[in-house]
């Protein structure tokens, strides 16, 4: 997987965030797509800033950003079926590595990134009061055909969360768990933890994904 493909992954996960909102009051596209150009806004205000201090932009991202994703749930989903056979302190300790190595791994790409793509939203499809649903759009890059992104996204008491997200239909979370499936059989699941809190996982194992 390239690195813009791999961008536009973190595009999705980190970049488009979810202001807190009740579920039953704002449809879930609305709020991505203004979270999306604030968040968007931040980047160009401070890009400079955040380039001369690369910790500080990740602190940024956690700050903002990641208070607005299921991490629990993406990490269960993730897991599998290893989620059952884990330890409390198994789950917590992958659930904070998997999120801090796709920040480590990706901020930088967004800052890179940043003003070369667009998004083309598409309008919702989804059933009055529904609390599970799926925002789709369209990355429009430079000289490049446009890439179908998908979010899975579900309200977790009023607040609208990020569980999955798709990239030319091949979803993150099935990519993970059939990468991590294999590893943890092979090595074991305290293994594979410490590989993500090495931030050695994903440079060894990037994400497969359509190019």
């Amino acid at each position: 997987m390239n690195l813009s493909t791999r961008f536009l992954v973190l595009l999705a996960a980190l970049g488009f965030t979810f202001a807190a909102q009740a579920a039953p009051s704002q449809p879930a596209d609305v709020v991505i797509k203004a979270a999306t150009t604030e968040f968007q806004d931040l980047i160009k205000q401070n890009h400079e800033k955040y380039r001369a201090d690369l910790p500080g932009f990740y602190k940024v991202v956690e700050d903002k950003v990641v208070p607005h994703f299921d991490t629990k749930g993406i990490a269960q989903l993730v897991l599998g079926r290893n989620w059952k056979t884990a330890t409390p302190d198994q789950r917590t300790r992958f659930e904070a590595a998997f999120k801090d190595s796709l920040i480590r791994t990706y901020a930088r790409a967004m800052l890179d990134y940043h003003d070369s793509v667009s998004a083309e939203w598409a309008p919702l499809k989804a059933a009055a009061g529904a609390t599970d649903v799926n925002v789709n759009a369209k990355i429009i890059r430079q000289n490049a055909p446009p890439i179908p992104l998908s979010f899975s996204v579900h309200a977790v008491g009023d607040v609208w969360k990020i569980y999955d997200i798709s990239v030319e239909n091949i979803s993150l979370i099935t990519n993970f768990r059939s990468q991590l499936n294999t590893e943890i059989k092979a090595n074991g699941l305290d293994a594979v933890i410490k590989k993500f809190e090495d931030n050695t996982y994903l440079k060894q194992n990037p994400p497969a994904a359509a190019s």
